[in-house]
């Protein structure tokens, strides 16, 4: 069970009080895992008892995947809409690329 002590003029956050922020998370946690269990396993079941076959109505079953992985780099804002009649004060510091 979890015990929160407490003493007048002093934070829940402060050391010494029996509790860290780590049984706190754990605590809380497990409590959010609690509320949804029963929803997962509802979901589980139903997936289980659903027969129809990939091709039906949604999305279908993908083959092929585009990722875009970007690390860095100027905003998108500057790479995919470079507005050339606006003041230089709003002008990126990147120019538009001949192309």
């Amino acid at each position: 069970m979890l015990h929160i002590k407490g003493e007048a003029g002093k934070d829940l956050c402060d050391r010494g009080l029996g509790q860290t922020r780590r049984d706190l998370l754990r605590v809380g946690g497990s409590g959010m895992l609690g509320l949804s269990l029963a929803n997962m396993f509802r979901l589980q079941n139903a997936a289980a008892n659903n027969t129809q076959i990939a091709g039906g109505p949604g999305w279908g079953k993908a083959k092929h995947i585009i990722m875009c992985y970007l690390q860095g780099g100027p905003s998108h804002l500057d790479l995919w809409d470079p507005k050339e009649d606006v003041p230089d004060n709003v002008k990126s510091v990147f120019s538009n690329i001949p192309t």
